[in-house]
């Protein structure tokens, strides 16, 4: 990320209100969970993840719903 970048990302978070503030920290804190999130997955891991979420997207996939007799 370019310095101004950075520095107008400071410069605009200066002018927040306090409890913007603290929402702000906390999407950042998501942000980069959500960066991180993947990177101990395996290689075999994220393929069997990426062919689930194509089968979902392709109709290839059902739920079973329980019946209140089981």
């Amino acid at each position: 990320m370019e310095l101004t970048t950075l520095q107008k990302i400071n410069n605009l978070i200066k002018d927040l209100p306090d409890y913007l503030a603290e929402e702000l920290l906390e999407y950042i804190e998501y942000l980069v969970y959500k960066f991180h999130k993947d990177e101990d997955l395996s290689d075999d891991q994220k393929r069997v993840i990426l062919r689930g979420l194509e089968d979902i997207k392709y109709g290839r996939s059902h739920l079973e719903i329980p019946t209140e007799t089981e």
